[in-house]
Parts: structure tokens; C-alpha cells; sequence
């Protein structure tokens, strides 16, 4: 380790909710944390999504960055079929997503740890000392930070996964987001449009956010600014949007596959640096801030017990694989098969599904978090669906799994 290197013992890489809730967590028992982030604090990149479940809330104190209660959705099918769900409570709110971050920003620094926005971690290596360095660039001479356990939450950009050899996700999925204000929407209910004239291999959506509403959606792969448009285009987008000025543009990547590493001796990784992002919606802030609770966790007891092995480490990664593991297993195989799946067929499957008892079904036990829990239970009720599983058959079937 160079003697001038400064010296924390946790250095967490990326300052979005995940990382500033870790940082957050480890700083209130009164250890040296310090947050790295690219960008600058005032300059941070405008993000997709924000439409959570009230489960992000009891893990955070964030109720005041709510913007929306959201109770149900309006399922658009290719052909233009309209099926209501409709949870008749809130199932969903829609939060401030630069608020929300701001709120756990300023947890950290409250608690005590040191942000630096507007530097770049360049690298990390272990040292002789069973410490890690990390190389950065645009903080004060000479650029070096030291630490004891080293957090990667740095996204999908970011390179603690590969410099640890860590988890690689098995796809990586395009969205865009342009945020509205003037769409006629329902503002209890989102909108979701199925099809290949809307979004290939996932979904598009209007998500009401009190005011303002957020029109986007994912894809695979090609042009996603381009598909955005043209989905904007379709007649069952045009009615809402009609009469709509844009605020604000955003777009991102997602990673999908699940992951088999998210440690290492003195290393964790959480968030959309671990792939815990659930691939039947792309979302990825329950989950992460799940997991970043256990990554700070076992980041303390380790402090407490001066163990930073692997073994110590493998706590989060075990921690974390029991709460969310099986249900990120589900939703990647779910996604597997709904993304394969022409405009015929989805358009059967809705019609399989527009019937009273399913719908009552799905309001009774859908759950954005744990989608597999509705989904095993549709497959039950109406064998057809099978032939739509594909993958996620075993898995659906078997509510164990």
C-alpha cells in the first residue's frame, strides 16, 4: 500500500440509492466511509424508473419523495385489447427518483461519510497488507484511497465486477424514459403495451406521477430513442399523449442474469453491479436496496470481527441468495419465455387472461416484487398458459422452486 494513500474502511464505488444506503448503514456505527462517484453532485444523470412498492419505503425513510399511489394496471395488448387490473389500494407508488436519491445522499453524509463526487475510480488492487487500493482520478494528489472492504455499486458501467471477476450479466436490456406533463392518464392505474410495434421483447409503459407521467420502455437490442418514438406514435400511446410537452429525457441500461458471484475477499458488489435486477420488470431498487441492507450488514461484522475473507464475505452473498435468490431465478426465467413469444401469441395469452376469476386472481396475489407468486398459480387455473412457460415451466410449477 502507498504510504500516502488515504485510509477508510469501506469505500463504496457509485452513489446511487444503493451505494448511499450501504455507506449510510456502515458510517452510523462510526466507521470511515467514503462514497466515490463519476459524476458531479449537481450534474448526476436523470434515471429511468421510479414506480416501487411500499417495501422500498419500510426499508428507507423515503415517504416524502412519494409522488403517486398507483393501485392497478391497464394491460394494452397488440391487437388493442384493454385488461384492468385493478388492486382496489395502493400496490405501487411513484417516487421522485432525484429527491429520493438526494434523501440518501445526505443520510450518509449525515451519518459521517465522505462523498466525492466527480472522481473516477480508475482501479483496485488487494495489497500486501490484506488491504484494498483503489486508483482515482480527480481527487487531491496523489489519487490513491486504501481501504478495508471495498462495495461496487457502480452500476453497469462499473468495473469493480470485472476487476474482481465477478457476476457478468447474461443480457444486457435498453431503456428510455421521456418524462411528460399534460398526459391524459388515469392517475391510479399504469399503462402497459405489449408487442413487437411497441417494445420487442419487453414492454412499454405510462407510469402517472402525479402531475407529470413517465412514457417509456425497454428493448434488447437496435436504436431504443427510435423505438421510444415510434411506440409514441402508436394510436393507443397517441390518446394519452397527445397533448403532452416533454420535461425530461433519460435512458440506461439493465443488466439481466442471474447472478452466481457477488463477492470476494474484502470485495461485495449489490445493485446493478451484482444483476440484482428483477427481469420481468427491469427493476431494480427493491432489490438493490435489499441486498445493500445485508451488504452493509455483513460489512459491519466484519469491521466488528477484523475478518475480510472470502468466507466472511460469502455472509452478504448467502444473505441476500436467501431473501431475493429464487425469486430473481423465476423472473429470469419468466422473461426467457414472455421475450420469445410473437404478437399471436401474446395476443392468445391476454385473451386466456381477460376472464373474471383470473383477473380476481392476479388482483388477489400480484406482487411486482415476487411475480412467480401469481405466476404458479395461473398455470394451475388455466392449463393453456403452458404452452407459454417455455423455461419458466419447471419453475412456475413447482412453488418451491
Amino acid at each position: 500500500m502507498r504510504s500516502s494513500a488515504r485510509v477508510f474502511d469501506v469505500i463504496v464505488i457509485g452513489a446511487g440509492p444503493v451505494g448511499s444506503n450501504v455507506a449510510a448503514m456502515v458510517a452510523k456505527e462510526g466507521y470511515r466511509v467514503a462514497v466515490i462517484d463519476r459524476h458531479k453532485e449537481n450534474e448526476r444523470p436523470a434515471k429511468c424508473g421510479a414506480l416501487v412498492t411500499p417495501r422500498v419505503l419500510d426499508l428507507v425513510d423515503a415517504k416524502m419523495t412519494v409522488m403517486n399511489h398507483i393501485r392497478g394496471a391497464v394491460v394494452c395488448s397488440p391487437g388493442g385489447r384493454e385488461v384492468v387490473v385493478d388492486g382496489r389500494e395502493t400496490k405501487a407508488v411513484v417516487l421522485d427518483r432525484e429527491a429520493f436519491e438526494n434523501q440518501l445522499i445526505t443520510k450518509a453524509r449525515d451519518n459521517g461519510a465522505e462523498c466525492l463526487f466527480g472522481a473516477t475510480a480508475r482501479a483496485a488492487r488487494r495489497t500486501a497488507t490484506g488491504k484494498v487500493e483503489v486508483s482515482v482520478h480527480g481527487v487531491d494528489d496523489p489519487g490513491y484511497l486504501s481501504c478495508r472492504i471495498l462495495v461496487g455499486a457502480d452500476g453497469t458501467a462499473g468495473g469493480v465486477p470485472g476487476w474482481f471477476s465477478m457476476s457478468k450479466p447474461k443480457k444486457m436490456l435498453l431503456g428510455c424514459e421521456q418524462t411528460m406533463s399534460g398526459v391524459d392518464c388515469d392517475e391510479r392505474f399504469v399503462k402497459l403495451f405489449l408487442g413487437r410495434d411497441f417494445a420487442p421483447g419487453f414492454f412499454g409503459w405510462i407510469i402517472p406521477g402525479g402531475g407529470i407521467a413517465r412514457v417509456g420502455l425497454c428493448v434488447e437490442r437496435g436504436n431504443v430513442r427510435a423505438n421510444l418514438k415510434k411506440m409514441m406514435m402508436k394510436p393507443a400511446v397517441r390518446k394519452c399523449i397527445g397533448r403532452a410537452e416533454p420535461v425530461q429525457y433519460s435512458a440506461g441500461r439493465i443488466p439481466i442474469g442471474f447472478p452466481q458471484k457477488t463477492c470476494a475477499q474484502n470485495i461485495m458488489v449489490v445493485g446493478d453491479a451484482a444483476c440484482q435486477v428483477k427481469a420481468t420488470s427491469g427493476g431494480g431498487i427493491f432489490t438493490g436496496l435489499l441486498s445493500s441492507t445485508i451488504c452493509a450488514e455483513t460489512a459491519i461484522k466484519a469491521l466488528e470481527k477484523e475478518d475480510f475473507s472470502a468466507k466472511m464475505m460469502r455472509t452478504y452473498h448467502r444473505g441476500w441468495m436467501k431473501r431475493i435468490g429464487k425469486e430473481l431465478k423465476r423472473d429470469l426465467a419468466i422473461h426467457d419465455s414472455f421475450s420469445r413469444l410473437t404478437d399471436r401469441q401474446l395476443e392468445d395469452l391476454i385473451r386466456l387472461l381477460d376472464k373474471p376469476h383470473i383477473i380476481d386472481m392476479v388482483q388477489q396475489f400480484g406482487d411486482i416484487d415476487f411475480p412467480s407468486k401469481v405466476g404458479w398459480r395461473l398455470v394451475r387455473e388455466e392449463p393453456r398458459l403452458l404452452k407459454y412457460a417455455g423455461n419458466a415451466l419447471r419453475i412456475l410449477l413447482r412453488r418451491g422452486g
